[in-house]
């Protein structure tokens, strides 16, 4: 039976670059902004002067910013590779605020990208534009582990031989079982064709990797729109067909893209820097051992894995494989900045970026990329808009393929640390996003060297009962409290810290107990504080009214300036409420009346108390 197969939607050697991909410009000048006040007649610099005498190179100052920066030009043109050295070393003197190359612009080629708002709209745009020009991706390759790719205008040029991990011929569509050809055949089913009664209307072919791939990787050849990383390759490895895909193929999938040997598959050529996932399970379980071992062993091989977090606007804790250990898990946001509504979100996401939200405007607020026209079969390129967290991914891997094109050394975690730190604050509410929303500029400088790492506050946050019960106030209304306690585990202070609360529908505030030090908005419940010192504690008390008896899901996320190097831990939910029926109170009487002496002596020890969280 088609039912039997775990269904997973997708609708949530050296690499030389490709024919047409542009070669870096050779450029001489830069923006530098010095600490303190410096006169433009008088601009000259210590670290300035020492350039000859150290890299070989003099520097003359030009002119004067708006921004109080100023235009410095090199006595030499070099291309941006060679000007690391020299950009490294003015970064470190103490009297240089930032250095960032003045590179030669052009205007955008590409018809289409206008209409690419993610790119870099002021409240949920990832600065794209701003990390080329550091890096377009030359170099590394992103795979794509979807429903294949056509042979879209705009990927031919970065696409390289991939490889149809899909086994069941049924599934593939396209004749036969696993073969060389990661082309997607399209991935239509009729009604009922999956087995179950599923799907229960027909559906037609979604051309999904297609689309996948084009936000990561479509190549700035001037015909529709522009990738993230528009010089990086694409390696199409498919996995999903009609009624999904194997949870095998996928796990031999990601082997194969990492460069890693599977029985009776030819060997990679092309191995992977970063492998992109926008699939996500359609049933709620913990990751799969196979899963976690793929996901190791790729990491251990250098090679970054990214999934969608999903769209059933549920905790992502419960959908592999964007709930396995190492993975870079990414939650969406929609164009006014907060969360998507489809979204997933929880511990689990590393990271939040542009998904869209075809709901409110579909030409306008979706995300744009590549497509084939066909409904069933292939027939020819078109672009259009998508939603979801499958959009959010491939834009999170294409930075993580500029990071690696820019600093092809960089560690997996290196690169992982870097994409988190460098995250910027959401527009609006997106409470269990991760970090904070992609910037590839900021990503881009701190891979490089060219910002300084910030200090390091880990942020622990845990929801505790207190009692966490529902206690009935007799007028068809009860009361729940409970504690939101923020930790600070160190080792520095954490700054800006902000405190996000998130309560059931079904409840109203009706007290806040404050920490000290800690100001919060009754209406909003958002909490901040100015600083909090390492190994430190503060406790917020909660109690809410409500007329809901059962348990509710309550949640919490905590936010500062400084790294954190666990995410995951500064979010977190718990049940609480639930009052206490009268079948258990008369089994409770009857136990008291069997065991007096134990009833009298649990009444009295407080350590027997119940917590509330479930």
């Amino acid at each position: 039976m088609r039912l039997k197969i775990l269904l997973l939607l997708a609708l949530a050697v050296v690499w030389q670059p490709a024919q047409g991909a542009k070669p870096q410009v050779a450029f001489d000048r830069f923006i530098i902004k010095f600490r303190a006040p410096v006169a433009a007649d008088r601009a000259s610099p210590v670290a300035l002067q020492r350039l000859p005498g150290t890299l070989g190179v003099s520097a003359r100052v030009q002119r004067p910013l708006a921004n109080g920066a100023f235009v410095v030009r090199m006595s030499q043109s070099r291309r941006y590779g060679q000007w690391l050295g020299v950009m490294a070393q003015l970064v470190r003197e103490p009297e240089i605020a930032y250095v960032e190359p003045d590179v030669p612009v052009e205007p955008t080629s590409d018809p289409l990208s206008p209409d690419q708002w993610y790119l870099n709209h002021p409240l949920s745009g990832i600065n794209a534009p701003g990390a080329w020009a550091y890096s377009t991706g030359v170099g590394a390759v992103i795979a794509i582990l979807d429903s294949g790719l056509r042979p879209h205008a705009d990927l031919l040029d970065n696409t390289l031989p991939g490889f149809d991990f899909i086994s069941d011929p049924f599934v593939a569509n396209d004749g036969d079982g696993r073969d060389a050809d990661a082309s997607d055949p399209g991935d239509g089913v009729s009604a009922g064709a999956c087995g179950g009664g599923l799907p229960q209307e027909d559906r037609y072919s979604s051309w999904h990797g297609t689309h996948v791939a084009g936000i990561a990787a479509a190549s700035a050849n001037g015909y529709g729109i522009l990738g993230v990383a528009h010089g990086a390759g694409l390696l199409p490895v498919r996995v999903l067909g009609r009624c999904g895909g194997f949870t095998s193929d996928i796990v031999d999938a990601i082997y194969w893209a990492a460069g890693l040997t599977v029985p009776g598959v030819p060997d990679n050529p092309t191995p992977a820097d970063v492998i992109n996932m926008s699939l996500s399970a359609t049933v709620t379980g913990s990751c799969g051992q196979a899963y976690a071992d793929a996901v190791a062993a790729a990491r251990a091989a250098g090679v970054a894995v990214v999934t969608s977090a999903g769209n059933r606007a549920a905790d992502a804790t419960d959908y592999a494989p964007g709930n396995c250990p190492g993975v870079i898990n990414v939650a969406a946001v929609d164009r006014n900045g907060g969360r998507a509504y489809y979204s997933n979100y929880g511990a689990p996401v590393a990271i939040a970026a542009p998904g869209g939200d075809t709901i409110l405007d579909p030409g306008q607020n979706g995300i744009l990329s590549t497509l084939d026209s066909g409904l069933w079969w292939p027939e020819g390129d078109t672009f259009g808009v998508y939603q979801g967290t499958s959009m959010a991914a491939p834009q999170v891997s294409a930075a993580l393929a500029l990071m690696r094109g820019a600093r092809p050394l960089a560690s997996v975690a290196e690169l992982e640390q870097t994409l988190i730190a460098t995250a910027r604050d959401f527009a609006a509410d997106c409470i269990g996003c991760g970090a904070g929303l992609l910037d590839a500029e900021e990503s881009l400088k701190r891979i490089l060297g060219l910002t300084v790492a910030a200090s390091v506050a880990d942020l622990q946050l845990r929801l505790l009962g207190n009692s966490g019960r529902y206690l009935d106030a007799g007028d068809g209304t009860g009361t729940i409290g409970y504690l939101v306690v923020v930790e600070n585990a160190g080792p520095d202070p954490a700054r800006e810290l902000r405190l996000a609360l998130q309560l059931p529908a079904q409840t109203v505030l009706e007290s806040l107990s404050v920490a000290a030090g800690s100001q919060c908005d009754f209406v909003t419940l958002r909490c901040e504080w100015p600083q909090q010192a390492p190994d430190t504690t503060l406790t917020f008390g909660l109690v809410v009214r409500t007329g809901n008896p059962d348990k509710m899901d309550f949640s919490a996320q905590i936010s500062a300036l400084e790294q954190d190097p666990d995410v995951s831990n500064n979010y977190a939910s718990a049940r609480f409420g639930g009052a206490i029926g009268w079948g258990w109170i008369v089994l409770l009487g009857l136990m008291c009346v069997l065991r007096w002496r134990g009833c009298r002596a649990a009444a009295s020890d407080p350590a027997t108390a119940v917590n509330g969280a479930a």
